[in-house]
């Protein structure tokens, strides 16, 4: 439909209304992460072990070593 855009009530839009680019957000799905399941952190390649609890953290296993990392950070 050609011509300016209107508001759903019919009035013209004010003028800092009309250039506005709205952009889309990516929505980020997170990964359920079990024991066991490879994972990558930092170009690494490790072993989840497990959750810690707080909602943001979780253990992998680097060889033999074990570290505490946030979790949106794995691969």
């Amino acid at each position: 439909m050609p011509g300016r855009q209107r508001l759903p009530g019919g009035e013209p839009r004010k003028a800092s209304q009309r250039n506005t680019r709205r952009t889309p957000v990516a929505a980020r799905i997170a990964s359920i992460w079990r024991s066991g399941d490879n994972v990558f952190w930092k170009g690494r390649a490790g072993v989840y072990r497990r959750d810690v609890g707080d909602g943001e953290h979780c253990e992998i296993v680097l060889g033999s070593r074990i570290y505490q990392v946030p979790t949106k950070e794995l691969d």
